[in-house]
């Protein structure tokens, strides 16, 4: 699972859905909660995001990426399967993990040490609801 800090800089609601806009550094996230959020309790606060393995989407970097959810990174480390290669990301400071069809990733033809852009969709991220993390 990956797992990365964020804060919560604004709340859209309807109904019971709620689009939440959080900050990783200068990048922006979107995700959808199939609840209702006060925006007046839960602004800045500092929260986690969380998203499987399976779920982070790799393009080559000079791909432009269709989700509103992407940001750049830099290959740290590739372990290739027969079906499946485990793709390690540096994201900022931070480790990120893919799993990619092995066939498919090697369509990219990228190696350790190139930058990439990654994204993953609004409905595959989820809170981490922590009293550690301000909520």
């Amino acid at each position: 699972m990956n797992v990365l800090p964020a804060t919560i800089k604004s709340i859209i609601s309807s109904q019971e859905l709620s689009c939440v806009n959080v900050q990783i550094g200068t990048d922006e996230f979107h995700l959808f909660l199939v609840e209702i959020l006060d925006e007046k309790r839960f602004l800045n606060k500092n929260v986690k995001i969380t998203f499987k393995e399976t779920e982070l989407i790799l393009l080559q970097a000079k791909a432009a990426p269709s989700s509103a959810n992407s940001a750049t990174a830099v290959i740290e480390k590739i372990e290739y399967g027969r079906v499946l290669a485990q793709v390690t990301l540096i994201y900022k400071t931070m480790p990120l993990t893919t799993l990619v069809a092995t066939p498919l990733f090697e369509r990219l033809h990228v190696k350790e040490g190139d930058s990439v852009t990654w994204m993953v969709q609004p409905s595959e991220i989820s809170l981490l609801w922590s009293t550690t993390y301000g909520i």
